[in-house]
């Protein structure tokens, strides 16, 4: 294709690497947190490399929430995402405004303290789960609240919109009601599918999505149900804590080094 040539093998490589990560992930395999921060990394215009790549992955993103469903349609928990969704809209909305919108110039996030806060999030994210098994065994399984719920789909809905970060917002959502593996893979797959849907509508009003980007998500959709596959194939097969320790170590080193590039 002809968008293909604008982009060198390496840069290829590394965003169609990022794209089957995610889809890894989105299978219920969970090493699409160093996705984003490796995308931002490797994106061609480093000008403003954060927004472009955030734009880019939304449609994406749709597709894979779209496949992953079809994997997971029988164990997704609804009940427990009606308490989320009045506040991830609110979310989704305020964030749109404050970080997104042009028309907010005087409190819009530069691309610089867009990568510094992804790779911070990145960096929670790993300190948490490194201490998640401590505190999971030491309490019993939780249920929803609208409280609860207020507060996690408000950050999920901000966060998703910033930066497509709100994975570690919804996994301490649903990690303490301690669902099995499948209804929690297929629960958070629903969860970001409507998240994503509803973002779509601010990106296109603000022009984030891009015909180039379109394009070029096109030529590289092989990779989409290819990741996902492989993520439900690696969920159901193999024991994810043997993997973990190398999911952390790798997010953490990507997170820090987005942030020193930042800086």
């Amino acid at each position: 294709m002809e968008i293909l040539a604008q982009y060198g093998t390496l840069d290829l490589f590394w965003i169609g690497l990022s794209l089957f990560l995610i889809g890894m992930s989105k299978g219920g395999f969970p090493v699409g947190a160093i996705a984003l921060p490796v995308l931002i990394l490797v994106w061609p215009a480093q000008a403003n490399a954060a927004r472009s790549a955030v734009g880019f992955m939304l449609p994406m993103l749709c597709l894979m929430d779209a496949v992953a469903l079809c994997f997971y349609w029988r164990h997704v928990q609804w009940g427990r995402l009606i308490y989320l969704m009045p506040a991830t809209v609110l979310g989704v909305v305020v964030a749109s405004f404050l970080f997104v919108s042009d028309e907010a110039a005087m409190i819009a996030v530069s691309d610089r303290a867009l990568k510094i806060m992804i790779g911070l999030l990145g960096i929670v994210f790993v300190l948490y789960f490194a201490f998640k098994k401590w505190i999971l065994r030491h309490i019993h399984a939780s249920e929803p609240t609208w409280g609860k719920g207020a507060v996690f789909g408000f950050g999920a809905g901000m966060t998703s919109t910033l930066a497509h970060a709100a994975g570690p917002v919804m996994q301490m959502y649903l990690l303490p009601q301690q669902l099995e593996k499948k209804k929690f893979a297929g629960t958070s797959c629903a969860f970001f599918w409507m998240l994503n849907l509803i973002k779509l509508l601010p990106f296109a009003m603000l022009g984030r999505i891009q015909a180039d980007n379109l394009k070029l998500g096109a030529a590289l959709l092989p990779v989409i149900p290819l990741g996902v596959a492989l993520g439900w194939w690696l969920t159901h097969k193999t024991e994810q804590k043997h993997y973990t320790f190398l999911i952390y170590a790798v997010l953490l080193v990507t997170s820090v080094t987005l942030i020193l590039k930042a800086l």
